[in-house]
């Protein structure tokens, strides 16, 4: 059901993260199958055994706070979540989903990687409507709207992905704007 949707059913579907984003932190952070840390990550995701397919995205938000506390232990929570957002985009890049969909990502240029981000954002999860609109040259805002995971994540990605189609010093700056929204500010 399109988040659209779900949103106006008087029953809506359970907000879910699909697996591929998770994937891509596993490969990035080059977590083995069997350790101690993959066992957490389970139990979080709310598996058993395995990380589910789908996973509910409050179990999901947990994931990530914990990837940030132990693996970036030394730097503010905030820092950490960001790098999590950099290390997925990079993990998800050596994915088999992550190939095909970013390919190209170098030929697209930022302006278009900005157009195509609440596409490329979206197509992970069930919940929420981002937009985007450019501002100026080099100048956009993305608006996330019922969203609840962390802006500095989210954040982490977009930095990654413009550094990954030629940007060398993107700057982006995020503000909350409402329990479950968040504005991005990103120029290069």
């Amino acid at each position: 059901m399109p988040p659209a949707a779900a949103a106006s059913s008087p029953h809506p579907a359970p907000r879910r993260m699909r697996y591929a984003p998770l994937e891509g932190l596993l490969r990035s952070l080059d977590i083995s199958e069997r350790s101690a840390e993959m066992k957490e990550i389970v139990r979080l995701s709310g598996g058993t055994d395995y990380v589910p397919s789908e996973i509910p995205v409050e179990n999901f938000a947990e994931v990530l706070h914990f990837l940030a506390r132990t693996r970036f232990s030394s730097w503010a929570s905030s820092e950490g979540l960001f790098r999590v957002g950099a290390c997925l985009f990079e993990g998800y890049r050596k994915t088999l989903l992550g190939q095909i969909q970013l390919a190209a990502l170098h030929l697209l240029g930022p302006d278009r990687l900005m157009r195509k981000a609440p596409d490329f954002v979206g197509r992970s999860s069930n919940f929420g409507v981002r937009t985007v609109e450019q501002l100026g040259p080099s100048h956009y805002r993305m608006d996330f709207r019922g969203v609840p995971l962390p802006g500095d994540y989210y954040n982490g990605i977009l930095h990654a992905a413009l550094r990954a189609t030629g940007v060398n010093e993107p700057q982006t700056h995020w503000e909350q704007t409402g329990p479950e929204d968040m504005s991005f500010d990103v120029r290069w």
